[in-house]
């Protein structure tokens, strides 16, 4: 049986020194050292307010300021998304379901009141209201002509999502210088429904 016998241990150094004679050791680069920013609770909540005013702004961007209906200031406003029952929708006509929240426009100037609308939808969807009531009044000397605010409500409604229906409100609510709005029920609100049936 042969064997193989391994070269002594200094022939092998000897062997390397001599390949590795020309080779030149890498510069070592520059190195920088990287600081992990660590942003305190109070930071990162500011940031966090600051792309949700950021989003909020740019929604709001998106409902045009100028009127393409005019409302009448003592008409009723109306509308909803297709698959709202007749029934449901004349519960949120006659003032059945109380508002659970409230946003009141008077003395806003139409800037303020698009971005106020669009945010007073978006909490509401968040915290799971349901049913909630706009204060626009019916602007009988607005300019340049009356109806301002509450044409555009009527136009910005439909546009800013989760809104599933809207009625001019009853006369214990507001009549025509009011709205309530109907807001889809979010998931979680959904989930808790659905455990509270099941428990029952």
């Amino acid at each position: 049986m042969s064997e193989i016998k391994s070269p002594d241990n200094d022939d092998e150094i000897a062997l390397f020194q001599e390949l590795m004679q020309d080779v030149k050791p890498l510069t070592k680069p520059d190195t920088v050292a990287l600081e992990r920013s660590c942003l305190t609770t109070e930071q990162q909540a500011a940031r966090r307010e600051a792309a949700m005013a950021a989003a909020e702004a740019e929604e709001a961007a998106a409902l045009s300021e100028q009127v393409r209906d005019w409302v009448e200031p003592n008409d009723p406003i109306e509308w909803r998304l297709n698959g709202i029952q007749d029934g449901v929708f004349r519960q949120l006509k006659r003032g059945h379901y109380e508002p659970q929240a409230t946003l009141n426009m008077h003395n806003m100037r139409v800037s303020e009141a698009r971005i106020e609308i669009s945010r007073f939808i978006k909490e509401c969807y968040r915290t799971g209201v349901r049913t909630a009531l706009i204060i626009h009044g019916i602007g009988l000397k607005s300019q340049p002509r009356p109806g301002l605010l509450k044409s555009l409500v009527n136009q910005w409604l439909p546009d800013i999502e989760n809104v599933m229906a809207f009625h001019s409100a009853q006369k214990f609510h507001g009549g025509m210088g009011a709205t309530y709005v109907m807001i889809r029920k979010n998931q979680s609100v959904k989930l808790a429904t659905k455990e509270q049936n099941r428990k029952r």
